[in-house]
């Protein structure tokens, strides 16, 4: 028996307990924007700075993922869970070796973005029920796109990977500032 309550939105189940959690998610959002924001204002800066933003981002995506496989609606937990630990593991690995090529940091960003979004496109897919597929596909499709553009052009300028990076973050912070506000409104309805 689930020892949490259950509020039923149109078609949507959710968790109140999670929903009550969307302070959390607006946090994550405003940080991962906020990076992006400062990777799109200083773009020819080292590969360090990158390399750190870019390592706090996918810790920070990690820990999101990792949490999210947890949740009761969550459709393949064990998956989400091992792109949790993935994320983590990429994160640490770009932040102990900041100083490798910009070739390594940007395929090893494009193929986790590559992921990640694939995930979420078939999570969009396997919640049919679900009011925020087409945002959950959307985002999903924004990342495997960055992803495949990174990985297909792995050598540019350290200013060309930091725009890509930037503006993912800052698009990506959106989405999950967005989700965070949807489940806002649904504490607020219960």
């Amino acid at each position: 028996m689930p020892t949490y309550v259950e509020v039923e939105t149109g078609t949507d189940v959710v968790g109140l307990s999670l929903a009550r959690e969307w302070p959390a998610l607006l946090i994550m959002a405003i940080l991962t924007m906020g990076l992006g924001i400062v990777v799109l204002v200083w773009p020819s800066e080292t590969l360090t700075v990158v390399s750190v933003l870019v390592g706090i981002q996918l810790l920070l995506i990690g820990l999101f993922r990792l949490i999210t496989a947890f949740a009761q609606d969550t459709a393949s937990p064990g998956f989400a869970a091992f792109v949790g630990v993935l994320l983590l593991i990429a994160g640490v690995v770009v932040l102990r070796h900041p100083f490798e090529t910009v070739e390594i940091l940007a395929t090893i960003l494009g193929v986790v973005w590559i992921v990640t979004g694939a995930i979420e496109v078939v999570d969009s897919i396997a919640k049919k029920d679900s009011n925020h597929r087409l945002l959950l596909a959307l985002t999903g499709l924004i990342s495997v796109i960055a992803g495949i553009v990174v990985v297909s052009w792995p050598a540019p300028t350290i200013t060309v990977i930091a725009w890509i990076a930037g503006l993912y973050l800052l698009i990506f912070g959106m989405f999950v500032a967005a989700t965070a506000f949807s489940l806002r409104s649904m504490v607020k309805t219960a």
